[in-house]
């Protein structure tokens, strides 16, 4: 996986709002994760099939993050989410 990557949700996957937070659920396999606002902006990015540069470059002008740490963070995030089968490669 790279910034040029494009990961899309898996169909048995929804989200729903709650409070400040949102979570993420895997309908096959029971699965849920919370996510806080800038996870929900990564994720709703990720939904739109934005590569992962186009969503650091979202997360640096929305954020006040320096590019090199969204990297670190969009990357271990996304990889995170691709592990539990909540977004696909």
């Amino acid at each position: 996986m790279d910034l040029g990557t494009r990961l899309s949700v898996p169909p048995q996957v929804m989200s729903r709002r709650v409070g400040d937070e949102t979570v993420l659920l895997d309908l096959q396999s029971g699965l849920y994760f919370g996510v806080d606002q800038v996870g929900q902006r990564v994720w709703e990015l990720a939904g739109d099939g934005r590569t992962l540069g186009e969503i650091v470059d979202a997360v640096v002008s929305e954020y006040e993050i320096g590019r090199g740490q969204a990297e670190v963070d969009v990357m271990e995030f996304a990889e995170t989410l691709v592990r539990r089968g909540l977004l696909a490669e």
